[in-house]
């Protein structure tokens, strides 16, 4: 017996792989950097974030979904960044933030603002669910406080990707 893949199934494989090369290599390029003030640089510029809103616009939830919940633990392996904690916690971010974008957009003039209202809206769930499961040292209030002030300049980041994605890329979402 054959196995063999549709193209359609195929060609999701392929692009899901390429996705989620450069969404590992990009936050281990950042990291690179030497820190400022003692933070990594990944925490001021968020690169872990801009492959799945890519995604999400130029291809489908699936895709975007794989990549945010995969991302995270590889580089993990690959580069021991972040630690365990911070790992889970990111990964829970990332899936959260994929979800919320892509609500967002569905929504007519949102959508021009969906991976910056992604990212505040992440960042209150996961603070809370930190009341429940403390993954890490620092409180839920002082979390989402030094994590939005260190953020943004990738929250503006975040808005350029969203904006030229949805102006530049085609967009092939086809949900079923």
């Amino acid at each position: 017996m054959q196995l063999s893949l549709n193209s359609n199934y195929s060609s999701t494989l392929k692009t899901t792989a390429w996705v989620l090369l450069v969404a590992i290599a990009l936050p281990i390029l950042v990291h690179l950097a030497p820190p400022f003030n003692g933070i990594p640089m990944g925490a001021y510029l968020l690169p872990m974030f801009y492959m799945p809103i890519v995604a999400l616009i130029a291809y489908r939830l699936p895709v975007a979904l794989i990549v945010a919940a995969l991302a995270p633990p590889i580089n993990f392996l690959l580069s021991g960044n972040p630690h365990w904690g911070l790992m889970g916690i990111l990964t829970f971010e990332l899936v959260i933030f994929t979800l919320l974008s892509y609500v967002f957009l569905l929504q007519g003039i949102i959508k021009w603002i969906a991976a910056p209202l992604a990212y505040l809206g992440t960042k209150t769930i996961s603070s809370a669910v930190l009341i429940f499961i403390p993954l890490i040292e620092a409180s839920p209030v002082q979390f989402f406080s030094t994590s939005l002030s260190n953020a943004v300049v990738g929250i503006v980041i975040l808005f350029v990707i969203n904006v030229l994605c949805l102006k530049y890329l085609p967009n092939q979402r086809k949900e079923a």
